[in-house]
């Protein structure tokens, strides 16, 4: 299991006609990573016009069959031609999921959704709501303590109270790219939401005891505010066909 993350930075006010694009190109020409896309969001806070999306992959192979074989379809050249014109910047990175199953209800602890299976209902998820990216870079050697201290907190009865699951997408950890790179995805119905678990956390001493054996732990911590994409077809798990 494979996932990727790429960031497309665009030119200024080109966000429209980004999804305009996505739209117009049509879904079926694209479906080998329409199967595996988890969704497209796009920044609400951190640097302007800037796109992310998220797949999984079965591997790296798989990856690579299915992204670089849209490359070989002479009818996705204009959608190409389109989009490469409408951006500044590319980038991306591969993350397997981290070993702490509590942090991925869809991928872990044998779970495995795919996104061409059902969609998993994420509670109160909608396409207005707010998908934080929190960013934790962790110094070399720590992933282990910080590990094991995240399961240590999930096992707790107090602290699972306090672990905010219902908001979780994903924990990812970084394979290629930045290394000892932690992401984190809860998606929120807004900000009020967040500022209560927030709240929660904060107030609850078992919080305290886990922020202070993981603080010495990281380098750097960043997060912004994400959208899901505009469409069905670009963010299906906030759409649920209501």
């Amino acid at each position: 299991m494979l996932f990727e993350r790429r960031n497309y930075t665009l030119k200024p006010g080109a966000t429209p006609a980004f999804w305009q694009a996505q739209e117009d190109r049509g879904w079926e020409l694209v479906r080998p990573i329409q199967e595996r896309l988890i969704g497209y969001f796009s920044n609400l806070s951190g640097p302007v016009d800037q796109v992310t999306h998220l797949y999984r992959y079965d591997s790296y192979e798989d990856w690579k069959r299915r992204l670089h074989g849209l490359y070989a379809v002479p009818e996705l050249e204009p959608y190409f031609q389109t989009v490469r014109g409408l951006m500044t910047a590319q980038e991306n990175a591969f993350y397997v999921p981290a070993p702490v199953v509590a942090l991925n209800p869809l991928w872990g602890g044998g779970a495995d959704w795919q996104p061409d299976q059902p969609l998993p209902r994420l509670a109160e998820a909608s396409p207005r709501s707010l998908v934080q990216e929190c960013c934790i870079a962790l110094l070399p050697g720590a992933q282990p303590r910080y590990w094991q201290a995240w399961n240590e907190l999930a096992c707790d009865t107090g602290g699972a109270a306090i672990l905010g699951r219902g908001s979780l997408i994903a924990c990812l950890v970084s394979q290629v790219g930045q290394q000892h790179q932690v992401l984190v995805y809860r998606h929120f119905a807004d900000l009020a939401a967040r500022e209560q678990l927030d709240a929660a956390r904060q107030s609850h001493p078992i919080w305290r005891r886990f922020m202070s054996a993981v603080a010495p732990l990281i380098a750097t911590q960043t997060s912004r505010w994400l959208r899901p994409g505009p469409l069905p077809q670009l963010a299906p798990l906030f759409f649920h066909g209501d």
